[in-house]
């Protein structure tokens, strides 16, 4: 798994596509930030794994449309295979 550190536009990016799926002309306007910059964020969490275009298609002005959802890694470093039983 790739460590890495984040910053805080970073982290808001991926919590804001945790919750729903975005694009990135909406996530420049939820962080008023140009879209320029929203793009290059998204760039690098999609090659970091942390991030996945999860629909694409083509708007009316001719432009693709992508809507990117958080891809975060689950932890099942606690899971062996066992179940868990209840004691009474």
């Amino acid at each position: 798994m790739v460590q890495a550190d984040l910053d805080e536009t970073a982290k808001g990016i991926l919590m804001a596509t945790l919750a729903s799926p975005k694009t990135a002309g909406e996530l420049s306007r939820i962080f008023g930030l140009p879209g320029a910059v929203v793009v290059d964020y998204l760039e690098l969490l999609e090659h970091l794994g942390l991030l996945k275009v999860v629909l694409s298609y083509f708007g009316r002005d001719g432009r693709i449309i992508r809507y990117y959802e958080a891809d975060l890694p689950i932890d099942t470093g606690d899971l062996d295979g066992r179940k868990e039983t209840a004691s009474p």
